[in-house]
């Protein structure tokens, strides 16, 4: 059940409402790690994160980051998008599979200047009980950005990069988040970063440790404590990180709501493991 009241956020529910709604556009954020023949629901068009992102090579400065607004424009008038239109968004369920990658759309349409996205709570878990459900074809329900020529966004003010994060660590003003997994913060390796650990003075803020054991985004009150106890301070700047810009997206689309000003490293960890001391 949907506790958390954010108008970038709708349940399960809405989206049935709203199924006949021909100004509604349904995508399917779980992208690459969607396997053929998987359940999807019938009016979604997949798109994975890299669809909509510079592309590079794992751990260079450029995986990760966002497009020019000319780009999402192309993107936008493949998926049917238009000034009339409202995005729902849906990714794999948390605590499980997800990664956030529904609320990487909603922070990476914002930045297009589309605002009307929205995010279902709980992901595809309660989108799949609506029963209106076809099994995925790659060719036929994936997006195609094949001939979209990918150039870097410019004016990303809600971005970081890495000459100008290396200069704010140990800045008593700002706060660094790491929004990976406890393990990987305390020094696991899980997607091949070259180093272990955590930037220097990093908070730990698990991406999904923000949703209960229902996969639904925590309650206001309740995320406010949370972060209070992480120890975030509202009138610092937060930079968040996590392997590639992902998940930090999504904590940085929650913590933007809370009121917080946040910053998300988008070639994240992966990048900084290349160039960066760690602890």
């Amino acid at each position: 059940m949907t506790q958390f009241d954010f108008k970038k956020l709708v349940d399960a529910e809405y989206l049935l409402n709203n199924r006949t709604n021909k100004n509604i556009v349904v995508i399917d954020a779980r992208g690459g790690m969607l396997e053929e023949g998987s359940l999807m629901y019938d009016k979604a068009t997949v798109v994975d994160w890299t669809d909509i992102s510079l592309l590079g090579e794992f751990g260079g400065e450029e995986l990760g980051k966002l497009l020019t607004k000319e780009n999402y424009q192309q993107i936008f008038d493949k998926l049917g998008i238009n000034v009339d239109s409202e995005v729902l968004v849906y990714g794999f369920t948390m605590p499980e599979q997800g990664f956030g990658d529904e609320a990487r759309v909603v922070y990476t349409f914002n930045y297009a200047d589309f605002e009307n996205v929205k995010f279902i709570d709980g992901g595809f878990k309660q989108v799949e009980k609506l029963g209106f459900n076809k099994n995925y074809e790659p060719i036929r329900d994936r997006i195609n950005v094949s001939d979209v020529v990918r150039n870097e966004a410019t004016q990303n003010d809600k971005a970081i990069f890495t000459d100008e994060l290396l200069s704010k660590i140990g800045n008593e003003d700002v706060q660094i988040i790491d929004t990976r997994l406890e393990v990987e913060y305390n020094g696991r390796v899980v997607y091949g970063e070259n180093k272990a650990g955590h930037i220097p003075g990093a908070i730990s803020l698990p991406f999904n440790s923000l949703v209960d054991n229902n996969g639904f985004l925590k309650s206001r009150e309740e995320l406010e404590k949370y972060v209070i106890e992480k120890g975030l301070d509202k009138n610092k700047l937060q930079i968040t990180y996590c392997t590639t810009g992902v998940r930090a997206s999504y904590v940085t689309v929650i913590l933007e709501e809370l009121g917080f000003n946040v910053r998300n490293y988008e070639p994240s960890f992966a990048r900084y493991a290349n160039v960066g001391e760690v602890e």
